[in-house]
């Protein structure tokens, strides 16, 4: 089933998009597809995954990949000024350790139109790159630099121009979806009812380390504000009927970064839980 009018925008969070995950399995599952698509940092990544039809392959590189320390580690960080290291991840796992389905994922990006969210470092500001094809290298350095953290991650620099996650400057991209003229979104968010983000804890160690960067600043500094503005967009919208939200039914306490593979599983099974709860839900509005 294929709802070309409606697009499907992921939230990121790291380690909690093993909720999103979840929810991208049963709705691979159950082959529900949409004309378009659109994450920020884990989203994009677990969009990835689902345009490929591989379910379960990001469940596996949370819980099974991950726990090498060439995947993510502050060894990774002191020497190669990424957490997330660059060749394992973006290399070694999809070329070779746990293979990417490079040819399904292109033919899924010309029927559904792709975005990822990028912040450009210089104007702190959202750019949406269309990715068609992971083996191209800027649009495989676009989904990389979308789920670059600040601090954990060096700028990803493309074409003369340096980014970093997404997630600064538009952290769930549902509007710039309904700018290219989709009707509907379902939106998957990682933060349960309720959730109100505060200003970064960090903020004096990210004026220093972007210090030659005043307006990415500006967007950190700032972004509790967008997001919580985002928020009550979306639920106007829901109201309207106009988006469908996924959120944890229920809080499971998990850091960007976390360790605990139990935890991820019970985030990923709790996804999963949650899109069979809803499912008749979600059927009726993608219908109506």
């Amino acid at each position: 089933m294929k709802y070309k009018n409606t697009a499907i925008v992921v939230e990121g969070g790291g380690l909690r998009g093993a909720y999103s995950g979840g929810i991208l399995d049963i709705l691979a599952d159950k082959e529900i597809k949409f004309g378009g698509a659109a994450g920020t940092s884990a989203g994009a990544i677990h969009l990835c995954s689902f345009l490929s039809g591989q379910i379960g392959r990001n469940f596996r590189v949370d819980t099974i990949h991950s726990k090498s320390p060439r995947y993510m580690s502050f060894r990774n960080l002191l020497f190669t000024g990424d957490y997330f290291a660059f060749d394992y991840c973006y290399k070694q796992i999809p070329y070779k350790i746990d293979p990417f389905e490079f040819d399904k994922f292109t033919a899924q990006c010309q029927e559904t139109e792709f975005h990822v969210c990028i912040t450009d470092i210089e104007t702190g500001l959202a750019e949406y790159p269309r990715i068609t094809d992971y083996r191209n290298e800027d649009e495989m350095n676009y989904i990389r630099a979308s789920a670059s953290l600040p601090i954990l991650s060096k700028a990803v620099e493309i074409h003369g121009k340096k980014f970093l996650d997404g997630g600064v400057a538009d952290s769930i991209p549902f509007e710039q979806m309904f700018k290219k003229g989709f009707e509907r979104a379902v939106v998957i968010l990682t933060r349960p009812l309720g959730y109100r983000k505060k200003i970064n804890k960090a903020l004096p160690l990210v004026k220093l380390a972007y210090r030659h960067y005043p307006k990415f600043i500006e967007a950190i500094a700032t972004r509790h504000i967008r997001y919580n503005q985002a928020l009550d967009k979306l639920a106007k919208l829901e109201a309207e009927g106009k988006v469908f939200i996924f959120r944890p039914s229920r809080l499971i306490k998990i850091s960007d970064i976390e360790h605990n593979k139990k935890k991820i599983a019970d985030l990923y099974e709790l996804g999963k839980q949650d899109a069979h709860a809803r499912m008749p839900e979600l059927l009726k509005f993608l219908e109506g």
